[in-house]
C-alpha cells in the first residue's frame, strides 16, 4: 500500500506530502489546479522519463519519496527475489532531479530508473488519462490475457517461448552465413589463408612497437651524441693541451711541492686520482665512439621493424595484443568455410530441432492462454454489468499468427457488443470513450483481485461518463477498493462522494507565483466540495443540502457492501 507521497519544487508544487489511507483515496479540484501533475509524480518517482521544465522555477533541484507498506507474502517473495528488502515493512522509493540528471533510491540505495521501474511494476497499477487508448490495439489486449492467467505459468511458458524465438533467429542467421557460393567459399579461404601467414610470419609480440619507437629515438639522436662525444674525447685525452694533460702537469708539479711541504701530499693523491677518472672517461668515451660507429645498421633495422608492424597495425585497425586476438579469429573462421558443408548441415538440424521446441511451446502457451481468456471473459461481464453495461457481450477471439513471433502464434482481440440484436465486433468499432473508460475499470478491477495489486491508481477513470453509469462506477469503485488501496482523480461527485478519504487541490497565487496544495478533507469540508461540483459557481443551500444527501446516500451503500 502506498502510505504517503512528498514532493518538494516540481513543477507548481512548492512542498506537500499526502498521507494516504486504506480504501478509496479520492483527490478532486478546480480544473488546471495540478491534480496530472500529482499523478505525474508518482510517475516520475517511479522510473518514468522526466518532463522538460519539471523542477519548480527559480529551484536547482526536485525531489520525491514515495512510502510503500509492504506485508503480502507473495509480494515480499517477488521483491527478493530482486534483492529488494523492505525494512520493518516499509519500502522507500525517492528520485531527486537535478537540470541534467537524476539520482534515484531504494531504501537509501541508488540504483537505475529501470530497477525502480521493475520494482514498481509489483507495488501498484497506475491508469493514466489516456492509457484506455492503448486497449484497443491487440497486442495490449494480449498481455491482459497473459497477466490474467500468469497463475497458470502463462508469463513463464511465455519467457521460454521468447527465448526460443531469440535462439532459433540467431541459428537462423549462422545458416544464412553457411550459404556461400562455392567460388566465394574458396576466394575467402585464400584470402584468410594469406592474412593469417602475413601476421604469424610478422611475429609481433605485444607492447614490441612502444619498445621499438623509444629505441629508434635514441638511435636518430646518434649524431647529436656522436659530436658530443668527440668534444669530450678532446677533453679527457692525453693530448698537448687537453684537460687530462693540464691534470698530468699539475701532478709532476705537486709531486715535487711534496719534498718541501709534507702537507702537501693530500693534494697530490686528490690530483692522481683526477688523472685516473680522466684516463677512465678516455677509455669510456672511446668504447662509446665504437659502438656509434656500429649504431647505423640498428637504426635502419628498427627503422625497418616499425614500419612493418605498423603497416599491419594500421592495415587491421589494432594494437599488437588486437592483431593477436585478430589472429586467432581469423584461424576459426577459416576452420569454419573449410568445413562449411559439414558446419550447414549441423545448423539445419539444430534448427529444425529448436523451430519443434517453439512450436511445442507456442502450443502449449496458446492452450493456457484459451483456458484463462474463457474465465477472464466470464470475470468481465460480471465486472461489466455492475458498470451498468445493461446487454453486454464480450468475447476474447484467438486467431494464428503468419508466424511464430516472440510472443508466440496468438492474435487476441477483444470483441464487444453493447446493444441488444447487434452482432459482437471488435473493441475498436463500437466502444465510445465513456465506454473504455469503464471497460479499462473492470479489467483492472479484475487483474487487481487476480494479481493481489495492493495499489490502484486511476487518473480520471471516469471520463465520458455521468449520471446513472457515473453511480455504478463509484460502487466498482469502492468495491475494487475493499480488495486494495485506490486512488482516484474525479471531477464526478458520484464518485467523489464513495470517498473513504477525500483531498483537495487547490491552486494559489501568492505574490506573483503560482502555487499547488493538497490537504485532506473533514467531512464538513467534502460535502462543500461535492457542493462545488454539483453546483458550479453559485452554491446554495439546497445545492449544499443535496451534497450532503449524496454524501449520506453514499455511506450508506459503502455500509451495506461491507456487510454483504
Amino acid at each position: 500500500m502506498l502510505e504517503s507521497l512528498y514532493v518538494k519544487n516540481l513543477a507548481l508544487i512548492d512542498k506537500t506530502e499526502i498521507c494516504f489511507t486504506p480504501g478509496l483515496n479520492i483527490l478532486s479540484g478546480e480544473t488546471g489546479a495540478g491534480k496530472s501533475i500529482l499523478i505525474g509524480s508518482v510517475m516520475i518517482a517511479l522510473g518514468s522519463k522526466v518532463p522538460k521544465d519539471m523542477i519548480r522555477n527559480h529551484e536547482k533541484e526536485a525531489y520525491i519519496e514515495l512510502v510503500f507498506s509492504v506485508h503480502g507474502e507473495g509480494l515480499l517473495e517477488k521483491l527478493e527475489q530482486m534483492d529488494i528488502v523492505p525494512e520493518e515493512g516499509q519500502l522507500i522509493i525517492s528520485r531527486r532531479i537535478r537540470e541534467n540528471r537524476s539520482i534515484c533510491k531504494i531504501n537509501g540505495e541508488t540504483v537505475t530508473a529501470a530497477r525502480v521501474r521493475e520494482a514498481a511494476a509489483l507495488l501498484l497499477d497506475v491508469h493514466g488519462q489516456h492509457e484506455h487508448q492503448k486497449l484497443l490495439m491487440p497486442m495490449r489486449q494480449l498481455e491482459i490475457v497473459d497477466r490474467f492467467g500468469q497463475s497458470s505459468g502463462i508469463l513463464t511458458v511465455r519467457q521460454e517461448v521468447a527465448r526460443l524465438y531469440h535462439q532459433l533467429q540467431e541459428c537462423q542467421k549462422e545458416l544464412e552465413k553457411s550459404c556461400v557460393d562455392e567460388a566465394v567459399r574458396i576466394r575467402t579461404v585464400d584470402i584468410l589463408n594469406f592474412e593469417i601467414e602475413e601476421i604469424e610470419q610478422a611475429q609481433i609480440r605485444p607492447g614490441e612497437e612502444q619498445e621499438l619507437e623509444q629505441e629508434w629515438k635514441k638511435l636518430r639522436s646518434q649524431e647529436v651524441i656522436k659530436r658530443g662525444l668527440r668534444q669530450i674525447e678532446v677533453f679527457v685525452s692525453a693530448e698537448e693541451g687537453s684537460a687530462a694533460d693540464q691534470i698530468s702537469k699539475a701532478v709532476v708539479s705537486a709531486a715535487e711541492l711534496t719534498e718541501y711541504d709534507p702537507e702537501l701530499k693530500q693534494l697530490h693523491s686528490q690530483l692522481m686520482d683526477a688523472e685516473s677518472i680522466l684516463s677512465d672517461c678516455s677509455h669510456a668515451v672511446s668504447r662509446l665512439l665504437d659502438q656509434e660507429e656500429d649504431s647505423q645498421e640498428r637504426f635502419l633495422e628498427v627503422g625497418g621493424r616499425l614500419d612493418e608492424i605498423r603497416h599491419l597495425l594500421q592495415k587491421y585497425n589494432c594494437d599488437e595484443e588486437g592483431l593477436l586476438f585478430l589472429l586467432d579469429e581469423k584461424k576459426k573462421e577459416l576452420e569454419t568455410y573449410l568445413n562449411l558443408e559439414e558446419i550447414k548441415k549441423k545448423l539445419e538440424r539444430q534448427v529444425n530441432r529448436i523451430q519443434k521446441k517453439l512450436e511445442q511451446a507456442s502450443e502449449d502457451l496458446s492452450a493456457r492462454r484459451r483456458e484463462a481468456a474463457a474465465i477472464l471473459e466470464k470475470s468481465l461481464i460480471a465486472a461489466l454489468i455492475d458498470l451498468n453495461f445493461l446487454d453486454i457481450r464480450f468475447e476474447i477471439r484467438f486467431d494464428r499468427t503468419a508466424q511464430i513471433g516472440v510472443h508466440g502464434m496468438d492474435d487476441v482481440q477483444f470483441y464487444l457488443a453493447t446493444n441488444p440484436g447487434e452482432p459482437v465486433k471488435p473493441l475498436s468499432m463500437v466502444a465510445s470513450g465513456g465506454e473504455l473508460s469503464r471497460i479499462m475499470l473492470a479489467i483492472k478491477s479484475v487483474l487487481a483481485e487476480k494479481e493481489e495489486t495492493e495499489t490502484l491508481i486511476f487518473d480520471e477513470i471516469d471520463a465520458g461518463i455521468s449520471g446513472r453509469t457515473a453511480q455504478k462506477v463509484a460502487v466498482r469503485l469502492n468495491v475494487t477498493a475493499r480488495g486494495c488501496q485506490v486512488i482516484c482523480i474525479s471531477h464526478l461527485p458520484q464518485i467523489v462522494s464513495m470517498a473513504d478519504t477525500h483531498f483537495l487541490i487547490e491552486k494559489t497565487v501568492e505574490n506573483q507565483v503560482t502555487t499547488t496544495h493538497i490537504r485532506p478533507l473533514e467531512q464538513e469540508e467534502s460535502v462543500l466540495e461535492l457542493a462545488r461540483l454539483l453546483g458550479g459557481t453559485e452554491i446554495t443551500e439546497r445545492v449544499v443540502e443535496n451534497a450532503r444527501e449524496m454524501k449520506d446516500m453514499a455511506d450508506r451503500a459503502k455500509e451495506y457492501q461491507s456487510t454483504n
